[in-house]
């Protein structure tokens, strides 16, 4: 439950040792750079200038980018469990820098730019190609070539497509057109096509008659015979193929500088990164001024970094960095099981320099509250078995290895409440070790989800008022959590002596302090407001709040709801299951199916409704209570690893 400290530096250098100091302070890495704001000296120093004109790497970049992305598309790919079976490749920083060494991608990208070119442009013929011969097959029934049809000088030769539904409309239509001769080529779907002769003093009556029944004229542009116009396209086409086939064999002869590819786009974007950052610093004619932040623990490091560069050109100021800065980057410092469930604090935000870190309390609450909700031990051994089975064998990358890991973790949880159910697929196999049952036992659960809550809320306003003290504020600790303290538990103390027999004096006792709990929190609970009404109003509307406890505690019902959901559900398949299985040998193959299918199914839902509403009784209900959040993330002065893991 840390946030790792930091210091603030103000560095300044020449700006000649510009170019060696951002080299050797990438290779150390753990520098968070800040927009400069040197106090005092605004007068004498404006934005330092960066120049495009030393940056291609951006550009080479997005060529690298795109050259690795269109030769991937000709390599074979391993696919499923073969691909994360494979043991990523990984570089420290000096080792990315002297692979990238022996690679020049120039002759590369120009001669894959030029392959692409040509095989989009044969593409674009082979689509063209493959038109007009769609546009020609209907009339490969004509033997005689099209020029000499077309080439009469006392007749009219004309083509066309008409729907078929028009068809015999334009048969009656032709009957009184004595020297027009009509015949039907084809029908390829609703669409007939045509041919038709006619002399040229029954022309346009026959073209009336033919807008009149929907008939498209249409000109192929070929003189010979169709048929042997289409084998000359298919000739044409097959050039066309061969020629792609052969280019891409060439680019395929690129997959192997793709490992080569990735290195450099690594190491370039590291180069870009470089001179990006240079938009922070602010400069005078010579000099370079340079804020940031570098872990409490690095600061020896860090010196001996910038003593590499200059001993003597180099001037360091380093402080502590203030608490109420919220330019202060976050570092979280947790525990290996604690460390797990930092995606979940980071999903609602990183905690604010002067805050703490939830993520121990956080870990400890979901770890419980997650098995609540799931609660079968068949279903915690699936994860389980799921989870240790894809670390031992496949591998991930960092993020990834740890987000399986977290369900590791869970796996216990759910197992554990299972055991105390006693649930194994719903009542498929009833465990010894039960302590509750689910389907009889529902006020103890009730209670118990009442309980948890009770106790997370506790540690909710305890880290408050933690927060408070550590602040220099203790008196705002009693005011915003001791007093709630003592009116929550004597509502709760007091109500209990109404339903059940307590001693007297714990009854008195719990009146009082209801009532001097509540007096407190309309005394200070407005406490900054200047008029004494204000404070009166806002008092009491302070104590309001109180209503918003009861929302909470309901909301932990969810505890129970849950986990009574997905072992009804469990218990309802059983049920279907054993109905089928009674039926005969059919009836259990389809019961050994559903039952497959079905608690699959309920294993999902279960794990993905418990993963969602334990996260929102952390981020509704107990981060409500103390936690603002909005802190920034430390950024390494590193790229973002896009295709291979830079250390």
């Amino acid at each position: 439950m840390a946030i790792v400290k930091m210091k603030k530096f103000n560095l300044f250098a020449l700006e000649g040792n510009r170019k060696q100091l951002l080299e050797e302070l990438q290779k150390f890495g753990y520098v968070n750079f800040v927009k400069t704001n040197p106090k005092g000296y605004e007068d004498y120093v404006k934005d330092a200038k960066v120049s495009t004109c030393d940056n291609p790497y951006a550009e080479d970049c997005t060529k690298l980018q795109w050259m690795i992305e269109y030769v991937e598309k000709f390599s074979v790919k391993e696919k499923g469990l073969a691909n994360l079976k494979k043991e990523p490749k990984v570089y420290d920083f000096a080792e990315l820098e002297e692979a990238s060494s022996g690679y020049s991608y120039a002759d590369d990208f120009s001669a894959l730019t030029e392959m692409n070119k040509k095989l989009e442009e044969n593409r674009q013929e082979i689509f063209n190609l493959n038109n007009s011969i769609k546009d020609l097959t209907p009339w490969r029934s004509i033997q005689e070539p099209i020029k000499e049809l077309t080439s009469f000088r006392k007749s009219k030769f004309i083509m066309g497509s008409i729907p078929v539904k028009n068809l015999e409309k334009l048969k009656n239509a032709l009957v009184d057109l004595s020297s027009t001769y009509f015949e039907e080529v084809e029908i390829v779907g609703n669409i007939a096509y045509c041919i038709l002769f006619t002399n040229f003093e029954e022309a346009e009556m026959l073209m009336e008659k033919l807008r009149h029944s929907g008939f498209g004229e249409i000109s192929l542009n070929v003189e010979g015979v169709v048929n042997d116009e289409i084998i000359k396209i298919n000739e044409k086409m097959d050039i066309l193929k061969s020629d792609n086939d052969g280019l891409m064999l060439k680019i395929k002869n690129y997959v192997d500088k793709l490992p080569q590819m990735k290195v450099l786009y690594e190491y370039y974007q590291n180069l870009a990164l470089r001179n990006s950052v240079v938009s922070n610093f602010k400069s005078t004619d010579k000099l370079d001024v340079i804020q940031g932040f570098i872990p409490f623990d690095k600061e020896t490091e860090f010196k001996a970094t910038l003593e590499r560069v200059s001993s003597t050109k180099l001037h360091l100021e380093i402080e502590e960095a203030d608490a109420e800065d919220p330019e202060v980057p976050i570092i979280l410092k947790n525990n290996k099981i604690s460390s797990l469930f930092e995606s979940v604090t980071k999903m609602y935000a990183l905690p604010k320099y002067n805050e703490v870190d939830p993520t121990f309390m956080l870990s400890i609450f979901y770890w419980i509250f997650f098995g609540m909700m799931v609660a079968d031990f068949a279903y915690g051994l699936i994860l389980f078995v799921g989870s240790a089975i894809a670390l031992k064998t496949l591998k991930f990358n960092e993020s990834t290895k740890k987000f399986i890991k977290f369900f590791f973790s869970l796996s216990f949880s759910t197992m554990i409440w299972g055991l105390i159910y006693g649930s194994a697929f719903g009542d498929l196999i009833k465990l010894p070790t039960q302590i509750l049952d689910s389907q009889k036992d529902f006020m103890t659960v009730l209670m118990l989800s009442l309980a948890f809550g009770g106790v997370h809320l506790a540690f909710g306003l305890g880290l408050k008022a933690y927060v408070l003290i550590k602040n220099g504020k203790p008196m705002d600790a009693v005011y915003d959590v001791f007093l709630w303290y003592l009116t929550l538990v004597s509502v709760i103390v007091f109500i209990m002596g109404k339903a059940i027999t307590m001693p007297e004096i714990v009854n008195t006792i719990s009146f009082y302090g209801m009532i001097v709990g509540m007096l407190g929190i309309i005394a200070f609970g407005a406490r900054d407001s200047k008029s004494i009404a204000g404070r009166i109003a806002g008092g009491l509307y302070s104590l309001y709040g109180i209503t918003s406890y009861i929302g909470d505690f309901v909301s932990y019902l969810r505890l129970m709801a849950l986990g009574l959901a997905g072992g009804f559900i469990a218990v309802a398949i059983n049920i279907i299951v054993k109905m089928l299985a009674g039926s005969g040998i059919i009836g259990l193959i389809i019961g050994i199916v559903i039952f497959t299918f079905a608690q699959a199914f309920n294993i999902f839902l279960s794990f993905l409704s418990a993963y969602v509403h334990t996260s929102r009784l952390m981020y509704v209900e107990f981060f409500s209570k103390f936690y603002e959040g909005g802190g920034k993330a430390f950024k390494n002065f590193r790229s973002e690893n896009k295709y291979l893991e830079v250390k």
